[in-house]
């Protein structure tokens, strides 16, 4: 491996842990301003995804 390719991944790397971050942060946010419910949970109840499983 070259350097270049070196700083490559390290670069990738240090990207990728900042979108995780970033993501895991925006999340609690989210749940804390919406009294706990989380963004995957309102985005299924939104488009009706939960019903199925009030349906008989």
């Amino acid at each position: 491996m070259t350097a270049e390719e070196i700083a490559g991944l390290v670069g990738l790397l240090v990207g990728v842990m900042v979108l995780v971050a970033l993501s895991v942060f925006e999340s609690h946010e989210y749940k804390r301003s919406h009294g706990g419910e989380g963004i995957v949970h309102h985005w299924m109840a939104e488009h009706h995804l939960l019903d199925w499983r009030h349906r008989h």
